[in-house]
């Protein structure tokens, strides 16, 4: 290599030949009618007419620049995401996979029927809202079929967000103006109707005035989305043709008017036989995505799906405790010759350690309600899986009362169990003591039986409750 002076006469020389020649080329106009299932969502024209009314070191021309970059030439016009020919098969396999799901799929099986009568058979559908318990797996189901669809997927949480540019975009005004989440996957990834996930609307906590939901108002009705103006652009982005779904985990905390524009699907925790289908789902999942994974055996032993199960381990965190688990198994095996015939490896039981339901080191005893009651049998202790605790009211200045809605393995599956009001709970030993002195033992993560909620709206109409709150929460020493 050699120093040389760059040569700038001749750069600017050659620019402007360059320049020259592209002006005597004939200009061929785009024909967009050969362009099969593409829709104009941003405008072009207004942008560039941006560019020359705004000073380049502007907020404003920045985000223009940038957003132009990124539509190449596309003109504006975004091609829309096809269903595949096979997808009914395909979300009949992650019926498979998400039993628990099994509303939602059938949700989307009626509407890919309706958008496969269309010659272009387009994805869409309209906004949908999964409620249920932390830990289930909606999120997991969401990123799933957004790749039976083969559609882009961008997930926005929310239980962080303090002001709307989130979504909306910060005005150019601010040093930091620029664009929201929404217009952003629009542009980064060339489609129309990608498919945005909404986390955890029941967690927005803001100053009302920065209203992080504000946006989704306008965005979630096809008549105004078609022309929604993010404030980094200021102008208008067609954004009717994106899928939304929304998760939640307590619908009383979401706005009406934010409610009303979604089909709202409750989902539950899996029972013991749909947790079987998970389990495996899951393990099958992480011998396809980690290059270790051949190594080891084709279906998990009946005894490891056992323990998994009777732990109580919510969804979310069985994915981490097999593959600790598959390590602890080559550990094992590392002092024995492996079965060449056999050629991997197999989990055990004993390889299972269930870190996920370690309990806290200190020793912490709350009293939550005062009660003069004549405790009875204080050894009696009996367990409680899929379980949650409401707060219940009552008319005429009655105090507030705690009481758990669970399953008592004992009464078999399915056979959901009201207890008394809590007296008192012991965090380290997890186990909560009731008004007529029986004591439960809260098995693995909290959950919801199948049919707990019909059971619970009996049970407070019996007993003339007048409103209940979930409080579930307040007794995890883990989310």
């Amino acid at each position: 290599m050699y120093a040389h002076q760059k040569d700038n006469k001749l750069r600017q020389f050659l620019r402007h030949k360059a320049r020259d020649v592209e002006r005597l080329l004939p200009k061929k106009p785009i024909d967009y009618s050969r362009v099969s299932d593409v829709v104009p969502i941003f405008d072009i024209t207004k942008m560039h007419a941006m560019l020359n009314e705004h000073e380049k070191r502007s907020n404003l021309h920045r985000n223009h620049q940038r957003y132009i970059n990124f539509l190449g030439d596309t003109a504006g016009f975004l091609p829309m995401v096809s269903l595949p020919t096979d997808i009914l098969t395909r979300l009949e396999d992650l019926r498979l996979r998400f039993p628990n799901f099994s509303d939602a799929i059938d949700f989307y099986l009626e509407q890919f029927a309706l958008a496969q009568l269309a010659e272009d058979a387009v994805f869409a559908a309209n906004p949908l809202l999964l409620s249920g318990p932390a830990g289930i797996g909606k999120t997991a189901f969401c990123h799933e079929l957004a790749k039976a669809v083969e559609t882009p997927f961008q997930l926005i949480g929310l239980s962080s967000t303090t002001a709307g540019f989130v979504l909306g975009g910060m005005s150019s005004g601010w040093s930091e103006g620029k664009p929201g989440k929404v217009v952003e996957v629009l542009a980064r990834e060339r489609k129309g109707n990608p498919l945005i996930v909404v986390d955890e609307l029941d967690k927005v906590a803001a100053d009302k005035r920065y209203d992080p939901l504000g946006s989704l108002y306008q965005l979630l009705e096809n008549e105004t989305a078609t022309d929604f103006i993010d404030e980094g652009l200021e102008i208008g982005t067609n954004c009717a043709h994106i899928v939304w779904v929304g998760t939640a985990n307590n619908l009383t905390k979401i706005p009406a008017p934010i409610l009303s524009r979604f089909s709202v699907i409750e989902v539950t925790s899996p029972t013991v036989e749909q947790m079987r289908h998970v389990v495996a789902s899951i393990y099958r999942k992480v011998r396809q995505n980690y290059p270790w994974g051949t190594r080891f055996s084709v279906e998990l032993p009946d005894a490891v799906v056992s323990k998994v199960i009777e732990s109580g381990l919510a969804p979310r965190l069985v994915q981490k405790e097999l593959i600790a688990a598959c390590g602890k198994a080559v550990l094992r095996q590392a002092c024995q010759p492996l079965d060449l015939g056999k050629g991997c490896y197999e989990i055990l039981p004993d390889d299972l350690s269930l870190r996920g339901l370690a309990k806290p080191k200190a020793k912490i005893h709350v009293q939550l309600t005062k009660l003069d009651t004549t405790p009875v049998q204080d050894e009696l202790v009996e367990p409680l899986v899929y379980w949650s605790v409401r707060e219940i009211h009552f008319q005429d200045g009655i105090e507030a009362k705690h009481h758990l809605v669970g399953c008592m393995p004992k009464q078999g599956v399915g056979q959901v169990h009201v207890t008394a009001a809590i007296y008192s709970f012991d965090i380290e030993n997890r186990r909560v003591r009731t008004a007529n002195g029986v004591s439960y033992e809260l098995v693995g993560q909290p959950g919801i039986e199948h049919n707990a909620e019909s059971l619970w709206e009996q049970w407070k109409n019996a007993n003339g409750v007048i409103n209940d709150v979930d409080v579930t929460n307040q007794y995890c020493w883990m989310h």
